[in-house]
């Protein structure tokens, strides 16, 4: 009885442990990456926004201001430089999703691959063993034939 609480013991405490390992193992406790959502970003861009400078192990210098654009008789709307950034993220994501479509397809490819090799793999291990099997059996048989060869000799002597 008290071997059985034990035990209960220690699996209830190992059970706890492994949930909160589980819980912990996604980033940040979220269970997906925030940056693939299919809402569109609508950050608007203005000619005086600062952009915080990146820290990055590479040698290019950080942007930190974006400077205004030369003043031109045709002026641009903040409307019109969202929508082509937010058509540029919907191009980006379709290539996206177009190379992992691509990438799905080798996968099933190298999968079919796989099974076929397989598939021969098991074909020749069993003609192998089969091989093996002749193998002993006449191995066997040139043993009995010495065998009583070596009786035969015994007996004429």
């Amino acid at each position: 009885m008290k071997k059985n609480i034990i035990t209960a013991g220690f699996l209830s405490a190992v059970l706890a442990c492994s949930a909160q390992f589980a819980i912990t193992a996604h980033a940040d406790a979220m269970p997906y990456e925030p940056v693939f959502e299919a809402a569109p970003i609508t950050e608007a861009l203005t000619p005086n926004s600062t952009v915080e400078p990146v820290k990055t192990a590479s040698t290019t210098p950080a942007v930190t201001k974006i400077a205004p654009a030369a003043q031109s008789s045709v002026s641009t709307p903040a409307n019109t430089v969202n929508s082509v950034e937010a058509n540029n993220l919907q191009n980006a994501l379709m290539q996206l999703d177009g190379a992992q479509v691509e990438i799905r397809n080798q996968l099933l490819q190298y999968k079919s691959e796989y099974s076929n090799i397989d598939n021969q793999y098991r074909v020749i291990k069993e003609q192998r063993a089969q091989k093996a099997k002749q193998i002993k059996e006449t191995e066997k048989k040139i043993k009995n034939l010495d065998a009583t060869k070596e009786k035969i000799r015994k007996n004429l002597n």
